[in-house]
């Protein structure tokens, strides 16, 4: 795949198959410095590299005469950082290459990996765009997932891009119990029975269950939930929505090109997003006790439970 998962959070940093380094000025022992940088790794910066759509080196999509022309030209957004691993024990601190010509060739001839003292990183996407190959590495039991990628069709190709991934490096399959039921607006005969979600089971049981040890245990033990939303328009949304969407064709799946949202743009989005949580709260968790709008987790442990059953 020519590249690998790479997580930034306020504790740490780094890929499971290199390893990790701190970026919170917590207790540390040993008085290591941080990731990334004097204060560690910024959210400012996280956030910038997680946008590298444009970049020579872009995983499975690399191309070698692509990498080398973006790199001659400068048409590059990838951020070179120390190596969390032990290749990088010189070099992890640091916010950027001391020098620059040893990165700089290594990204116009593709030769980025895992095993030098600096890594590169770029745009999520071109390895996995929804997260979903993290949490389930961390056996996460209930994931609620986003998918906002311009799909205008429903292909699903994010999704089916992380379950796929998932299943041949991990060996956990992840079930959806029916078809899922969001449609695009190029089907407005389903429009009356469409959804914005869809749940799905994570088979954690498949791999971390020991049938010869643990048999008497249920799979509900050890499985997860997945809860899959996705935006969609089917004209029974509020009515300033409905009167942008009446303009713009291609709402909700606009492409992520627009990067500048005027003011009804902006509305009209976070709006469905919304009303879409509200009808998934009215049809999901409404039976719940909650309190003030916060499900206690007890409560939502006997709805998962229910769910896995």
């Amino acid at each position: 795949r020519k590249a690998q998962s790479f997580t930034a959070s306020p504790l740490h940093a780094g890929s499971a198959n290199v390893g990790y380094r701190r970026t919170s000025p917590g207790p540390r022992p040993d008085g290591a410095p941080l990731y990334g940088g004097t204060h560690g790794i910024s959210l400012g910066t996280a956030v910038a590299i997680s946008g590298a759509a444009a970049s020579p080196n872009a995983g499975y999509h690399s191309s070698p005469v692509m990498t080398f022309l973006m790199t001659l030209f400068n048409a590059r957004l990838g951020w070179w950082l120390g190596n969390p691993g032990p290749a990088g024990d010189s070099t992890y601190h640091l916010d950027a290459p001391r020098m620059a010509v040893g990165p700089m060739l290594n990204e116009m001839f593709g030769r980025t990996t895992d095993h030098s003292r600096y890594v590169y990183l770029s745009d999520g996407s071109h390895f996995e765009n929804l997260a979903l190959y993290e949490m389930v590495l961390r056996r996460c039991r209930f994931i609620v997932l986003s998918d906002a990628g311009c799909d205008p069709a429903c292909s699903y190709d994010d999704l089916g891009g992380a379950i796929r991934k998932i299943r041949i490096d991990f060996g956990i399959p992840i079930e959806f119990d029916r078809d899922i039921a969001i449609y695009p607006r190029s089907m407005p005969e389903k429009a009356a029975t469409g959804d914005y979600w869809a749940i799905g089971r994570i088979r954690y049981s498949r791999v971390d269950k020991d049938p010869m040890r643990w048999s008497d245990k249920p799979d509900s033990d050890y499985d997860g939930i997945l809860l899959y939303i996705k935006p969609a328009y089917y004209g029974r949304e509020p009515r300033d929505v409905h009167s942008y969407a009446q303009k713009i064709p291609a709402f909700p799946h606009e492409s992520t090109s627009d990067q500048f949202f005027g003011e009804a743009q902006f509305e009209s989005y976070r709006v469905l997003g919304s009303y879409i949580v509200r009808q998934l709260w009215a049809k999901e968790f409404a039976q719940l006790p909650a309190t003030d709008g916060v499900l206690p987790k007890e409560a939502l442990d006997r709805w998962l439970d229910q769910r896995l059953r």
